[in-house]
């Protein structure tokens, strides 16, 4: 507030001037009626400001405004408009009252609410009074950033209820609040509550239908269908075989007409086994792998009538005859020499035909060994078929390929001449042409070629320079003609009196870690070892590697894969005692070839 005497800014709430000590105005010091020319007066009050005159840096007069008390003008201008504005509405409350009528209209409303609406002027101006008191003590100019303002109305306590609609506000009532924001009816977590709800619905009418209605639709419908035969594989003699079931009353008597028996129903069934080759045992040529058959049967009434029923089908599955090849164990080999020994073995009883000629009078005299010494011609591929038709079974055939090279010299092998031994050394016989010349490139001694101008015969001792297969190979030569290379196979295995009295012991002390340390040199040397174990696991059964443990339960686990070429077919979880000898290594196990199998001692 500006002090009238020198001019100086003071604050709203000093009663007094700060630097003279002039009192000071205030706006609402006193409170007086307002005349009734002045309620009627609606033009603005006076806002023209004071000049000050000052002097620019040439001495010429200036006038000018000042803005400080333009300001405070203005203020003062604003209060006291404010002052006449609430004065005026009393007033005209006032009258209002004394002429006994409320204000009325349609802009006029009659909700309830904290208002000074119609309220009595004494009791306003003893609240505004109370308001006033406490803003003289904060420091500021008067100003009031929420003036309170009147209704031009009478005053009324009993005004109509807030109910009506905002049309029927005066004044700032009349302005509509704003809408409130519409709650979106999909959005991101109404859709997981959707979603959430559809898997729970979903997950239930799947464990209603699993749970209720499917076993309720099962059993209606097991309970609506007639009983059906049962079928099921099964074994009768150690042959393949199938068990029947018909269902019929208790105590009947079932017909088969194929296999001419009556079978008593207990316990609802008719039970019997009916053997495969029952179907096809009298058969002929039979070659293909399964069967159609079906059974008849007939049930016998109370009248002893005998009545058809429903046929009963199935198949059946026809095995081959068994035949295991035994020299050689393949079906495509390469020879030198012109006869080679084929052997076999098949089940005793059975027919058997080697290029259509009947061997069967050899089956049973050896337990079904059979041994065929084949021709081999110098033509290429030598075909030799084999057709076995045993008890039970289908005919199985096999097809030999023995391969034999096209030689512009004949150079034949003796067909005494043995593919085993058990000495070091061997007499090798073989003839070729009349005045061709002989070259052994596989170790030997003692060559007789006397008669080789002649006749073409000659012989040699072949030399066996390690344990197992040995290639014996032998060249011909003559004047214009393609050379000729014959190699023949020889299985070298001393006695066992010789070949175990060689053998290291293969233990966990030193045997084992010498032979991973040495292998090389060992398997060089043909080292035998023995050592005693069970079979760990079967790898492969032809040839049949096993894995034994050296240590034979002792202590801890040492493996070693042995390769069995020995007489006794090994049996898995089984002790045996071996002999063998290095050949390589099985991953970072060592390999053995056994030669020899023997029982193994009982543990003490």
């Amino acid at each position: 507030m500006k002090c009238p005497a020198c001019g100086h800014w003071n604050r709203a709430s000093f009663p007094k001037c700060f630097k003279c000590g002039e009192p000071l105005y205030h706006l609402h010091e006193e409170e007086r009626e307002t005349p009734a020319e002045e309620m009627t007066r609606t033009g603005p009050i006076n806002t023209g400001g004071s000049t000050v005159i000052q002097f620019d840096e040439q001495g010429n007069e200036i006038v000018k405004t000042d803005k400080l008390d333009k300001l405070a003008l203005e203020m003062l201008n604003l209060h006291e408009r404010k002052r006449r504005g609430e004065a005026k509405q009393k007033q005209l409350r006032s009258r209002g009252a004394q002429r006994g009528f409320a204000p009325s209209g349609t802009r006029v409303s009659g909700a309830p609410r904290r208002s000074r609406f119609f309220a009595d002027p004494k009791t306003q101006r003893k609240k505004q009074e109370e308001l006033l008191a406490e803003q003289s003590r904060v420091d500021y100019d008067g100003f009031v950033d929420q003036p309170t303002y009147y209704t031009i109305a009478g005053d009324d306590v009993n005004y109509a209820d807030r109910s009506s609609t905002t049309t029927n506000m005066y004044g700032s009532m009349n302005v509509p609040l704003p809408k409130g924001k519409r709650k979106r009816a999909i959005g991101r977590p109404r859709v997981l509550i959707y979603l959430a709800l559809a898997l729970v619905l979903i997950s239930g009418g799947i464990l209603l239908y699993q749970s209720v209605i499917l076993p309720w639709v099962v059993s209606r419908t097991v309970a609506n269908e007639e009983p059906q035969p049962i079928i099921s594989a099964s074994i009768l003699d150690d042959l393949a075989a199938h068990t029947i079931s018909i269902p019929a009353p208790e105590g009947a008597q079932i017909y088969i007409k194929e296999l001419r028996k009556y079978f008593i129903v207990t316990g609802g069934y008719a039970t019997f086994q009916v053997p495969d080759y029952f179907w096809y045992e009298l058969m002929e040529n039979l070659t293909q792998e399964s069967m159609d058959v079906a059974l008849t049967p007939f049930i016998r009434t109370s009248s002893g009538e005998q009545k058809q029923m429903e046929s009963v089908r199935y198949t059946i599955e026809i095995p081959l005859s068994p035949i295991t090849l035994i020299n050689p164990d393949v079906t495509h080999l390469e020879v030198s020499t012109p006869v080679y020994n084929v052997r076999f073995q098949v089940m005793q009883n059975s027919r058997v035909m080697i290029n259509n000629e009947d061997y069967s009078s050899f089956v049973n005299t050896q337990n079904g060994l059979i041994s065929y010494n084949a021709a081999v011609q110098p033509i290429g591929n030598n075909l030799i078929t084999i057709s076995v038709r045993s008890q039970f079974y289908r005919e199985n055939t096999v097809e030999l390929n023995i391969y034999r090279e096209v030689q512009d010299i004949p150079l034949d092998l003796a067909s005494t001449l043995d593919d085993r031994s058990s000495d070091p050394d061997m007499t090798i016989r073989a003839t070729t042409r009349a005045g061709a010349s002989i070259t052994i490139l596989s170790p030997h001694k003692e060559l007789d070629t006397s008669q080789l101008g002649s006749t073409g015969q000659f012989s040699f001792k072949a030399v066996f320079s390690k344990i197992g297969t040995n290639t014996i190979e032998i060249r011909a030569d003559f004047p214009d003609k393609k050379p000729t290379t014959v190699k023949y196979d020889v299985y070298y295995l001393p006695v066992p009196d010789i070949y175990t009295k060689k053998a290291w012991q293969l233990d966990a002390a030193w045997g084992y870690p010498d032979l991973l340390a040495n292998m090389n040199t060992r398997i060089a040397n043909t080292q035998i070892y023995t050592f005693t174990g069970p079979i760990k696991e079967i790898i492969s059964n032809r040839p049949q590697l096993a894995l034994f443990d050296v240590t034979d339960g002792s202590g801890s686990e040492l493996l070693v894969l042995c390769e069995n070429q020995t007489r006794t077919h090994w049996k898995l979880g089984e002790r045996y005692w071996i002999f063998g000898d290095a050949y390589g290594m099985y991953g970072s196990i060592p390999r053995l070839i056994a030669r020899y199998t023997y029982p193994a001692k009982e543990k003490k």
